[in-house]
């Protein structure tokens, strides 16, 4: 009887150190900053392009694609290499 009544003194002893083992961890790694997990350092921000209305070669290949879709047409290859 005694013997029972030690152990489960013990036993919630250690849980009760094992949590607050837990907690003080936990709240000690979140002043910490986050851990890289790629091979790549974090990308950084590109500079804004200065002209947004400046089509690209994507974008141009694109709206003729759905250019083709809608009217049936091919696309003017020579207007893809037009500077705008």
């Amino acid at each position: 009887m005694l013997l029972r009544a030690v152990l489960t003194i013990l036993r919630f002893a250690i849980l009760r150190c094992v949590l607050v083992g837990l907690v003080a961890g936990l709240a000690g790694c979140a002043n910490n900053p986050p851990i890289s997990t790629g091979f790549a350092p974090p990308a950084l921000a590109s500079e804004v392009d200065p002209d947004p209305s400046k089509k690209t070669l994507a974008s141009k290949v694109l709206s003729a694609i759905a250019l083709e879709r809608v009217t049936g047409r091919k696309p003017d290859p020579a207007r893809l290499t037009e500077l705008n």
